[in-house]
């Protein structure tokens, strides 16, 4: 899978793990319950590992305006709007 930033045009060529990462970012699911329920069990990688590695992909998308990350999950009513 590959994304790009409209900021920037930037390109990212995501790897498997990364397009996991990319396709369960749905503004509520924290990053850690997506590495732990998602990743590790997937792939041969341990939490620490998988969050570290996470933790990284996720600054690179977001200080190039792709995903924002926020220490709360972001309300349905602003994910759906009615």
């Amino acid at each position: 899978m590959m994304i790009m930033s409209t900021a920037d045009s930037t390109f990212f060529n995501l790897n498997e793990v990364a397009t996991v990462i990319w396709e369960s970012a749905d503004g509520r699911t924290p990053l850690s319950k997506i590495v732990s329920q998602k990743i590790c069990p997937q792939f041969d990688v341990t939490v620490d590992q998988a969050q570290q590695d996470a933790d990284e992909f996720v600054k690179d998308l977001s200080q190039h305006g792709i995903l924002r990350m926020s220490s709360e999950p972001i309300p349905t009513s602003a994910i759906d709007p009615a």
